[in-house]
């Protein structure tokens, strides 16, 4: 085991690399100059646009301005934000929290809706409850966020008025207007993660149902409900593992969507605001976090089957 989580996190050194270099890539081969993308403007002072070309090392070879970037980030220094004139990684830390807690949430709510509805789902195969658990899994997989959070801004913030719409709430407010601000934006980015989940768990415990030591146990006088929990639904958890892994990676690629809609200070938000300020430092930034918060996951859930399923082993 200690072999396998040694060799798997040397295999992301390469990957990790690789990243770098397309974030990197995204301002040194990109069409154009960047320095008038950034100042937005062809008839910028010509003298303050060769200082911040050298400011930001844009005057040198390609891999000098690789190598620069790579031993400012070995030092946790993403650069410097044009807008702001701020360091960026202080930006993102400022921001990270947010937005992780945006991710928790989302991913709380997906398993607290899709594990039971998948369960009763399988359970109840071909009968109402199934067919509406599986109606509701598609409607989940088919809306968009961006429509899904309006609907639902225009519903329980607009008509309704029972939920806030915008931002995290005032300083100070209270736990519980903090919830208030969480449950929209939450439910808008976890709704599609519940309904891949939800077909994922229905699939999967009708498979485990099906085979021989869930008949053996039943022969045994095991009460249905043990079979389904204890024998079906653990020996179902390993496929849904890895895709609530792999989807938890893209629910902070989705943040930025959600972020935008109901105004979440997270990076997502942070992102969209770069893009249209043209502050490619903090683009690079954001979007080197979101690349490396997925291959972290991704990491994790790895080494996590280690443990959850005996029957794996890794030579």
């Amino acid at each position: 085991m200690t072999r396998y989580i040694v060799r798997r996190l040397l295999a992301t050194v390469p990957v990790v690399i690789g990243i770098t270099f397309i974030v990197f890539a995204m301002v040194s081969f990109a069409p154009g100059d960047p320095i008038e993308l950034m100042l937005g403007s062809e008839t910028v002072n010509p003298e303050y646009a060769e200082r911040i070309r050298i400011e930001l090392g844009l005057d040198r070879p390609w891999y000098e301005q690789y190598l620069r970037y790579m031993s400012g980030l070995l030092r946790g220094d993403m650069g410097r934000s044009i807008v702001y004139n701020r360091p960026v990684a202080g930006q993102v830390k400022e921001r990270f929290a947010n937005t992780a807690i945006l991710a928790v949430s989302s991913a709380i709510f997906a398993l607290l809706i899709s594990i039971p509805l998948g369960v009763l789902a399988a359970a109840k195969r071909r009968t109402w409850i199934d067919y509406t658990a599986t109606t509701l899994a598609m409607l989940g997989v088919s809306l968009p966020g961006f429509y899904l959070g309006l609907l639902l801004i225009l519903l329980f913030g607009v008509r309704l008025g029972w939920l806030p719409i915008t931002g995290m709430g005032a300083a100070g407010s209270g736990a519980w207007e903090y919830i208030k601000h969480l449950i929209l934006p939450s439910i808008t980015l976890g709704s599609g993660m519940a309904a891949i989940l939800t077909r994922l768990t229905r699939s999967s415990v009708l498979e485990a149902l099906s085979q021989d030591f869930v008949r053996t146990a039943r022969a045994k006088g095991v009460r249905e409900k043990t079979v389904l929990y204890k024998h079906a639904l653990r020996n179902a958890l390993l496929p849904v593992i890895t895709t609530f892994g792999l989807q938890f990676g893209s629910l902070l690629g989705g943040a930025v969507i959600t972020e935008t809609i109901f105004s979440w200070p997270g990076i997502g938000m942070l992102a969209v605001n770069a893009v249209k300020q043209r502050d490619i430092p903090v683009i690079q930034g954001t979007t080197l976090v979101f690349a490396l918060s997925f291959v972290l996951i991704t990491l994790i859930v790895d080494i996590v089957y280690v443990f959850i399923d005996p029957r794996i082993r890794y030579e």
